[in-house]
């Protein structure tokens, strides 16, 4: 029988099968081991495809429209990033990197990954791209931008006239199939997959 150790108390239990949509949980810290989900490559690959082509005017088209003084501004996601680099550097990498550099490269991992499994293959860069996903997964936080953009929209509003743009649609049906691939991808099946030969 395998064992596994928790990630974060380090407790070291057996692993047992569990039903579909079922979770196993660690008994001393109650942190989630591994899920238990449909090995279904094929959609979790549609969902990244279908966000690889969404990202593309989620990170160009403008997201806002903002009238003040008789003057109308359009920003669009990476304008408004670059627009800090000056007066904040540090926070505007950060924005860069979780906001379009994360999720684009994790949404490209996961489907090479998807892709792989659906076509049974196994090349050698597999195991780069696994142990990539498993890091990057961490560093995705388009929702947290989403939050904060909404937040300063709502100040906004005392001050000018705004108008959402459609790279904001793009935007938000980017995060809302990022998640539902996230939700769907289980990184212990690929590498069981991967080690599996």
């Amino acid at each position: 029988m395998k064992t596994i150790i928790c990630s974060h108390c380090d407790m070291v239990s057996q692993h047992q099968d569990i039903q579909i949509g079922y979770v196993a949980k660690c008994v001393r810290c109650n942190h989630v081991l591994y899920k238990s989900t449909a090995n279904k490559p094929n959609k979790i690959f549609a969902m990244a495809l279908a966000a690889l082509l969404v990202c593309i005017p989620a990170f160009s088209f403008p997201l806002l429209s903002i009238h003040l003084l008789g003057i109308t501004e359009k920003t669009d996601l990476l304008q408004g990033a670059m627009m800090m680099i000056d007066i904040a550097p540090i926070v505007s990498f950060v924005v860069l990197f979780c906001a379009v550099v994360a999720p684009s490269i994790l949404t490209l991992c996961i489907a090479f990954s998807s892709a792989c499994m659906m076509f049974k293959k196994r090349p050698k860069s597999l195991n780069y791209v696994l142990k990539l996903t498993s890091i990057i997964i961490h560093w995705s936080m388009l929702e947290v931008y989403l939050v904060s953009f909404m937040v300063a929209v709502f100040k906004l509003t005392a001050y000018a006239e705004l108008y959402f743009n459609s790279g904001l649609y793009f935007l938000v049906a980017f995060l809302i199939l990022n998640m539902s691939m996230i939700s769907e991808y289980d990184n212990a099946k690929n590498w069981n997959y991967f080690l599996n030969e």
